[in-house]
């Protein structure tokens, strides 16, 4: 009988650590579903170049900018990688924009971090099973409670420690792309720029072009996304996305 207390005791501590393991599931079944990391990404606008041009322009000069805070995307690598995936191509890549066919222009606009974590989930999860692991063994009504307050104290810093150990992060942002494309005639055009000078004031100029460059936009909406992420590898990531989508276009 004077061992009672003590497997009471070993019971109590058991169901408590099975409790904080349970408590984990939902967030473990998130981590593993983001373990490997996954990089989306969307162009808004399709650049079709003209064939008969492309057949003949093979020479391109490549700039690429970073004024996101995420300078982690290198502007160096960038330019290297997408430089590359031309290279495989048969282009030859130029310093001097005036001897290329075509001009890629690339900005990192913007770049930022969210996280979703499971802390508040854990916590409210833990103390819920740890709660129940105390008070199911109990002896009297006192010793039920005491054990219930202690199991939910314990479970619930077990559940949150786990929730926030366990986070579900992202990287995303917005790229602009410009293409100028060298063509044998003429390109006309009208540059118009809005600028406000205050809530109900704009002022409009308009500026004439007469280039033989022809002229495309688009944006590359990105984002880096997995559990625990590393902020160089996501880097990493989507720069050799970026590259691969602006070579798709050649």
């Amino acid at each position: 009988m004077q061992h009672k207390p003590i497997f009471k005791l070993l019971t109590v501590l058991l169901l408590l650590v099975v409790s904080f393991q349970l408590t984990g599931c939902g967030h473990m079944v998130t981590a593993i579903e983001h373990s490997d990391m996954q990089v989306k990404l969307k162009m808004t606008d399709t650049i079709f170049l003209d064939p008969v041009i492309k057949a003949k322009n093979k020479t391109v000069y490549v700039a690429v900018n970073n004024t996101s805070d995420m300078q982690e995307v290198d502007t160096g690598m960038l330019q290297s990688l997408i430089a590359g995936r031309l290279t495989a191509k048969g282009y030859q890549v130029v310093s001097d924009p005036s001897q290329a066919g075509y001009i890629i222009q690339v900005n990192v606009l913007y770049m930022d971090y969210y996280r979703q974590t499971g802390t508040r989930e854990g916590a409210l999860e833990g103390a819920l099973a740890g709660a129940g692991a105390g008070a199911l063994i109990g002896q009297s009504r006192d010793t039920s409670i005491a054990l219930g307050l202690i199991g939910g104290l314990v479970g619930g810093l077990g559940g949150a420690l786990l929730g926030k150990a366990i986070k579900v992060e992202t990287y995303a942002g917005v790229v602009d792309v410009e293409l100028r494309e060298k063509t044998d005639k003429p390109v006309t055009g009208q540059m118009v720029t809005n600028a406000q000078t205050g809530s109900a004031t704009t002022i409009q100029t308009k500026q004439e072009i007469n280039t033989n460059w022809q002229i495309y936009r688009t944006k590359i909406v990105c984002t880096a996304q997995q559990t625990n992420i590393d902020k160089n590898e996501a880097a990493r990531a989507i720069a050799e996305r970026i590259a691969t989508q602006i070579g798709g276009m050649f």
